[in-house]
């Protein structure tokens, strides 16, 4: 750039700048200037074309890296390659459905099974198969990528409703385009699931209780993890009624009027708290009980109902542990342990403190200014989701996958806020998903 241009740039001549502007963010310029819709759509099938290229080029080393068990029987078409590894446990279930007998092994423990497994992706494909006649190897590619582009939009809707449309259009991109993103297209129940919670949270913000009910319950049923929900709704609920008695006591000069409408705000009210409603009906309290019981009914009905199919009171438990075992071994399972049990198995004291490093690291992140501006439903939750996590899961190659709901937080309006801070992360994000479709969609399963 001459001297002269940057002068031009310091006056803001909008030609000049263009001009000077780098291929890559004049192209996301065009994007972003577009309406909404077309601007997640146009970013969504970027990321999708994307994702096939690199898919496409790791697919021919399907005969020699991946292993066995990621592709039953002799098909190895791209199709199947598409619909491996967990894939192949919805295919069974779209076809089959659950066993009602556990496998087990010659000690009598359960072993891997279509249990682990929720039952509303399958059975979507089902449906779609049964009418259309298509193939589950690509009923199940369409789904996910149609719940993708459902999903992608619904997280500008959730980030853009406090931390403005900039931010959460590049929360779209990262989460489009990143490491992970391939997983939007694949024969995984994810999409279904990230498109149904990012729903519940956007009705959830706007107190849309029954629409908001209605999509958690499914997600229940898609993957586990809906339950924090639920306990996201619990925890915005007390704020509101602890904010409403302080008001109360302090005497409050807001008008009647506008408390009962729910629309003023309470000069008390700070930060997070000033997008709150001012009023808390015990109408809507009712709701909020109501909306809360049910969803979290729906959150523990799996395993009460493969306890009930097979038998076995524990059923799913012993299920999921069963991938438990080449990690820990056969342990009794203990809700906020499992972390520090892989950890301290593998890295001894240092991979505890590792362990206690990392949830510090993320409450610190959480409470940063920044990251407060993304609002306090998607703040909630991602403390909500986390603990989820934390609580009932071991890290394994997996959990990526397991926090892609977290997705909100790459909307961070920090992380975005710098050219050198985009830059990184759109970096990363490219050349992270060939990295990562390597190790976990070619070498092992994520």
């Amino acid at each position: 750039m001459t001297g002269t241009d940057r002068e031009r740039v310091r006056r803001g001549d909008t030609a000049t700048v263009a001009a000077v502007q780098p291929p890559f963010a004049r192209l996301l310029d065009a994007v972003t200037s577009l309406p909404a819709w077309a601007a997640v759509l146009t970013i969504f099938v970027a990321g999708r074309l994307l994702s096939t290229f690199w898919l496409a080029a790791v697919y021919p080393l399907i005969g020699t890296a991946q292993p066995s068990n990621a592709i039953r029987g002799n098909d190895h078409g791209f199709l199947t390659f598409l619909t491996s590894w967990d894939g192949q446990y919805y295919q069974d279930i779209s076809l089959h459905g659950y066993p009602s007998v556990l496998p087990v092994d010659s000690a009598g423990h359960v072993l891997q099974n279509a249990w682990a497994f929720l039952p509303a992706f399958p059975f979507t494909i089902r449906a779609l198969t049964a009418s259309t006649g298509i193939t589950f190897e690509v009923g199940a590619p369409l789904i996910a990528t149609i719940a993708g582009l459902v999903a992608a939009y619904l997280l500008f809707v959730l980030v853009r409703t406090r931390a403005g449309a900039t931010a959460a259009m590049w929360g779209v991109f990262f989460f489009c385009v990143g490491p992970l993103s391939f997983l939007l297209q694949v024969g995984y129940a994810e999409s279904m699931f990230l498109a149904l919670t990012f729903g519940a949270l956007v009705a959830m913000q706007r107190q849309r209780y029954l629409v908001m009910t209605a999509l958690t319950v499914v997600a229940a049923f898609t993957r586990p993890g809906a339950l924090a929900i639920p306990l996201t709704l619990a925890a915005i609920a007390l704020v509101r009624y602890v904010q409403l008695r302080r008001s109360r006591r302090a005497g409050s000069d807001v008008a009647a009027d506008d408390v009962r409408s729910g629309v003023a705000r309470d000069a008390t009210r700070t930060g997070l708290l000033r997008a709150l409603p001012t009023s808390f009906p015990i109408w809507e309290r009712v709701v909020v009980v109501v909306s809360g019981v049910v969803m979290t009914l729906a959150g523990v009905a799996w395993p009460l109902i493969a306890a009930h199919a097979t038998g076995r009171p524990d059923a799913y438990l012993e299920t999921e542990m069963s991938w438990w075992v080449a990690f820990i071994g056969r342990v009794d399972f203990v809700p906020l342990t499992p972390w520090f049990l892989n950890a301290g198995r593998w890295l001894g004291l240092g991979g505890v403190a590792i362990v206690i490093l990392l949830v510090a690291g993320y409450s610190v992140w959480l409470c940063r200014r920044s990251t407060r501006k993304l609002g306090l439903v998607p703040l909630t939750f991602s403390a909500a989701y986390a603990l989820y996590v934390f609580a009932v899961s071991i890290p394994m190659a997996s959990t990526p996958r397991l926090l892609m709901p977290l997705a909100p937080l790459m909307a961070s309006p920090e992380l975005v806020a710098r050219p050198w801070s985009r830059w990184v992360m759109v970096s990363l994000a490219l050349a992270g998903q060939p990295v990562l479709i390597v190790v976990l969609w070619l070498l092992g399963p994520p």
